[in-house]
């Protein structure tokens, strides 16, 4: 038989209930009082904003940080597509920052999204892979192109459509055809592994790379993911054994990084000349507004803080410590090189506390 339920018993359980509850209550009305900050980012940062993000919050008690990573393109599209709000937004690409929100046509209407913005960081690209990949014990500076052609190799790129580094990428292999003396690189590595090549043109001596509307692997020699980050989880399941992916996010994951020469990996000033040898044209019917071309150039982060931020004052702060000495701290201790100080691409509508930090 069951046993019965006493009344002392009954109470106890009815005042533990009533505590749940209460604290329940209690945790929701803490929460509410809560100023919720949402910060759009390119999927590059997820570590270091994750460390930027628990500092912040707590010098800021009141301020509950959503963080939001994506591929820097889908980022911006995020707020100038979707028409999500949000309080600040930092991509892998500054150039991404005037070119799709300055000026965006909205229903027939001129539009803009964002008035300024920081440069903030620094990366370079290179060829991330573990020690389980095939011919991991071979892979120098002056081979690595050959290896990742063969057949038996699976290779990872970001969607050069939705992403920053899908579209360095490009340019990296590319630049690799005239450093290396060798024209057939581009082909073998990218331009005809998807259903619809990707094409290269010479005029001037400037390189430009077009990209298909439809953009789909031919084989499952190629992995495409629509940010470079979301590759990482196949070299977890042993999918992947190599692939194009920015030294920072490498070596944040404990991966195998393998450092191109200055003059392709698009990390260095001293080689800007050069990186101006090749450009990316996009045919994507989203883009029908503005010219989605990008030129080659040493790789340079930018924030900025919408027009439609729900919380401008607040997301002043967040940019600010993002430059601050502390943020550029944490950057640099999750191997994300800042730039010092931060630079503005203009002094009008930059919040004030913020020019404290930039120049």
């Amino acid at each position: 038989m069951p046993k019965r339920v006493t009344k002392a018993t009954y109470i106890i359980a009815l005042a533990a209930i009533v505590a749940l509850l209460v604290g329940s209550t209690v945790y929701m009305l803490h929460d509410q009082g809560k100023t919720r900050l949402t910060v759009v980012h390119a999927g590059s940062l997820i570590v270091p904003f994750k460390e930027i993000e628990a500092e912040f919050e707590r010098l800021h008690s009141n301020v509950d940080v959503q963080l939001e990573g994506h591929g820097s393109i889908q980022a911006i599209r995020y707020v100038t597509e979707l028409y999500r709000e949000a309080d600040v937004l930092a991509v892998a690409d500054h150039s991404l920052i005037p070119v799709m929100m300055h000026k965006t046509q909205v229903q027939g209407a001129e539009e803009s999204y964002a008035d300024w913005y920081l440069k903030f960081a620094t990366n370079c690209l290179g060829i991330a892979y573990t020690r389980n990949s095939k011919y991991a014990d071979e892979i120098t500076e002056n081979n690595w192109y050959e290896i990742l052609s063969r057949p038996d190799v699976v290779v990872g790129v970001s969607d050069a459509r939705l992403d920053a580094c899908g579209y360095r990428a490009l340019m990296v292999c590319q630049l690799a055809e005239l450093y290396y003396g060798d024209p057939t690189i581009f082909d073998k590595l990218l331009g005809s592994s998807f259903t619809r090549a990707i094409t290269v043109s010479e005029s001037d001596g400037v390189y430009t790379i077009s990209v298909p509307e439809i953009l789909q692997p031919a084989s499952r020699k190629i992995a495409l993911r629509g940010s470079s980050v979301w590759l990482l989880v196949l070299f977890d399941s042993g999918s992947l054994d190599y692939a194009f992916q920015y030294q920072s996010v490498a070596e944040q994951r404990g991966l195998e990084f393998l450092k191109l020469p200055d003059e392709i990996d698009l990390g260095s000033t001293h080689c800007a000349d050069l990186y101006k040898r090749v450009k990316v044209k996009l045919a994507f019917h989203r883009f029908a507004s503005i010219e989605p071309e990008f030129l080659g150039e040493p790789i340079v982060y930018g924030v900025t803080i919408p027009r439609n931020a729900p919380h401008p004052d607040v997301a002043a702060e967040f940019v600010k410590f993002i430059i601050s000495p502390e943020g550029q701290q944490i950057l640099l201790e999750q191997n994300q090189p800042p730039i010092v100080p931060a630079q503005m691409n203009t002094l009008d509508s930059v919040p004030s506390e913020i020019k404290l930090f930039a120049e």
